[in-house]
């Protein structure tokens, strides 16, 4: 599953079959695991949901307690998914692959285990969007990262 798939998908308590929000984005923490996630609830207020509380299912974010939900009035993070998006990757030989574009979450771990990257509208169009194995990734700058088709590479960044 894609991260931008998460946002809007309805929050879903269980017990009372009832929506009671939208995920607005997933937090990314420096482990490259969701956090949190910041839902748009149904009283026009951002709330947070923690990794431990909720449920990544097919169409809908599960969760079991609504005392999981907690206030996010003033709420700042810095999330890698802001921090990475659009850092180029080259293979390496130094040929540029494209842009970082999303990264793949896998679901019941909520662990970030590859990214998506985009060659350019065309080349997309044709041929689809490229993803590769986060460990495959080694950022050797902020705004840059080259691909270790080894893997086993560190997933640290400047």
């Amino acid at each position: 599953m894609k991260l931008r798939n998460l946002k809007n998908l309805p929050v879903f308590y269980r017990d009372t079959a009832q929506v009671i929000g939208r995920v607005e984005r997933a937090i990314i923490g420096d482990s490259f695991e969701i956090a949190y996630l910041i839902i748009n609830s149904d009283d026009r207020t951002q709330k947070m949901i923690k990794k431990s509380d909720f449920h990544i299912g097919h169409n809908s974010i599960v969760i079991n307690d609504l005392d999981c939900i907690k206030s996010y009035a003033h709420g700042e993070e810095l999330t890698i998914y802001e921090q990475k998006i659009g850092d180029t990757l080259f293979d390496k030989e130094g040929k540029e692959l494209g842009v970082l574009s999303d990264f793949v979450v896998v679901k019941d771990q909520k662990q970030i285990s590859g990214v998506e990257v985009s060659s350019g509208i065309i080349q997309d169009l044709l041929e689809g969007r490229q993803e590769l194995p986060l460990d495959q990734i080694h950022w050797a700058s902020a705004k840059s990262g080259v691909i270790n088709e080894e893997g086993g590479e560190e997933t640290g960044w400047s």
